[in-house]
């Protein structure tokens, strides 16, 4: 399968040949789009100010937890997120282009990729509708990214998201110490070694292979 240059995918500045990944619920029926954010999206009305509220919102489920400003958002998706080869970040829409949140996908390497920055944003009438977009997302990781394993780390006392993660078909491969430090008015947790873990829970990595998800969701790949 040939590489995806997620650089160019992202750097795309036409909204007509933005990459749109299609949110399907059980029944097959599109609900939605995961829109990749490129550069054509940059200065859509609102969206810079909800990634802001968004992740400021989700602050305690971050490894780094800090006030988000609408310029350090902006800066970090111009600066980190749009140029790296690495990682992709997508605005969950309904029909009518409203968002809902973001779902990424982090460390993109040949065998595996991570996701990342997983926030429900706003509530929607879309029934289970972060389980619909793990699932699109995941269709795409492996048809599309041609990855073996999917992966993620979450707080282990995060038990929503365990849920989802797990209902998509995740399980736990192995449990991180964390050790949480405070400088500057910023909250950090780092992997230590467990005795020197002070944060009284730990980073879980979980893994999906791609022969598990195929079994799971077996009618994934008809309404990709």
């Amino acid at each position: 399968m040939a590489q995806v240059d997620i650089v160019s995918l992202k750097d795309n500045a036409d909204p007509a040949r933005r990459l749109r990944l299609a949110i399907r619920d059980d029944s097959g029926r599109h609900v939605g789009d995961l829109q990749c954010i490129d550069r054509s999206m940059l200065d859509e009305p609102g969206l810079i100010d909800d990634l802001t509220t968004w992740r400021n919102q989700s602050m305690p489920f971050f490894l780094s937890q800090f006030n988000a400003t609408q310029e350090r958002t902006r800066q970090w998706l111009e600066t980190i997120s749009l140029p790296a080869a690495d990682r992709i970040l997508f605005v969950i829409c309904d029909p009518g282009g409203n968002r809902f949140g973001n779902f990424g996908i982090c460390n993109i390497r040949p065998a595996s990729a991570e996701f990342d920055n997983v926030i429900r944003g706003r509530a929607s009438d879309i029934r289970n509708l972060m389980f619909h977009c793990g699932r699109a997302l995941l269709e795409w990781m492996f048809s599309g990214l041609g990855v073996e394993t999917a992966e993620l780390h979450v707080f282990s006392h995060n038990e929503k998201a365990i849920g989802l993660y797990k209902r998509l078909g995740f399980a736990a491969a192995e449990s991180l110490p964390l050790r949480r430090t405070e400088e500057e008015g910023m909250v950090k947790y780092s992997v230590v070694d467990r005795s020197e873990a002070n944060a009284g829970f730990d980073y879980l990595r979980m893994e999906l292979p791609i022969g598990r998800f195929r079994q799971a969701h077996p009618a994934a790949l008809l309404t990709a």
